[in-house]
């Protein structure tokens, strides 16, 4: 499973990553270009906003930064599809575990 994001902080190009980890790592840079504040500072305001604390995973920091950037996976064929990649990484790894 590919996943990409266009950063419109950088460039608006297609940006491939091969783990949702990746992803999220390169968020952290993201919200510093964009917003001029570190991952702990971003999710600091969500906090106090309500939105909840962050996981390990980033979930809560990806969710909130893919109202900002088109964040999501690319199928086979190369079709680019917006979508919640820690939900899809979730149903693929448990489609692998548990079979299809």
């Amino acid at each position: 499973m590919r996943y990409y994001i266009i950063d419109t902080t950088l460039s608006n190009q297609n940006q491939a990553f091969n783990t949702v980890q990746e992803v999220v790592q390169h968020l952290e840079g993201t919200v510093q270009r964009k917003f001029k504040l570190t991952r702990k500072q971003y999710m600091q305001n969500l906090i106090d906003l309500g939105y909840g604390y962050d996981d390990d995973g980033g979930l809560t920091f990806t969710a909130s930064l893919s109202e900002y950037f088109n964040i999501g996976v690319i199928q086979d064929g190369g079709r680019y599809v917006r979508t919640n990649i820690h939900e899809t990484d979730r149903n693929g790894r448990y489609r692998t575990e548990q079979g299809d």
